[in-house]
């Protein structure tokens, strides 16, 4: 194996280790056993734990960045989109995988500044393109915010997180399923007249 192979398996790897186990439950001889090399080789490669980290975060949010992307393409309108968007964290939990970036945020106490920076830049491009979407079916009338749509996208967002661990606490994947359903089902109800 190469060395770009092995950097692309142990972040692979990695990236597999924090979504079923978290950052601070996996070793770097757990990568070495899982990669099929020397402990001293994951050091070549990434010569501290936070290093990775950040990079583990990094290729994440540009890989989740381009799946919003083709989202943006492909959905014939928002309430599609954010069906679209649900489904991206559904498919990890056939596999018991979370939110790399959920799960980290759920230790981040514990991880390292730089890593802790990069989960919160992952929540805001999220936020942003979730209020962007939430927006346009206001405007379009698909959608009928109850609240304005800052405030409804970081609730969306928080509910797919959530709902996430919760279905993957049970192994229950239809958990998920029904409560990211009803949430985007909240948003094309009309929400009846405004309190004064």
């Amino acid at each position: 194996m190469d060395r770009v192979d092995t950097r692309g398996a142990l972040l692979d790897h990695a990236t597999r280790l924090v979504r079923t186990r978290g950052y601070a439950a996996f070793s770097y001889a757990d990568l070495a056993a899982a990669v099929g090399i020397r402990k001293a080789s994951v050091h070549h490669h990434f010569a501290t734990k936070e290093l990775l980290g950040v990079e583990l975060v990094s290729r994440y949010t540009e890989r989740f960045q381009a799946r919003l992307a083709d989202i943006d393409h492909h959905a014939t309108d928002p309430v599609d989109a954010l069906h679209r968007y649900a489904a991206l964290y559904r498919e990890g939990l056939s596999t018991g995988e979370a939110c790399l970036c959920g799960v980290i945020a759920a230790e981040v106490a514990a991880v390292p500044p730089a890593v802790a920076a990069g989960v919160a830049d992952f929540f805001h491009l999220n936020r942003t393109w979730l209020t962007t979407v939430i927006e346009s079916g206001k405007h379009s009338g698909v959608l009928n915010p109850s609240q304005p749509p800052p405030a409804h996208a970081a609730t969306f967002l928080s509910t797919m997180q959530g709902a996430t661990l919760i279905a993957r606490a049970h192994n229950d994947p239809p958990t998920f399923t029904i409560t990211t359903t009803t949430a985007i089902a909240m948003l094309t109800t009309d929400p009846g007249p405004s309190l004064p």
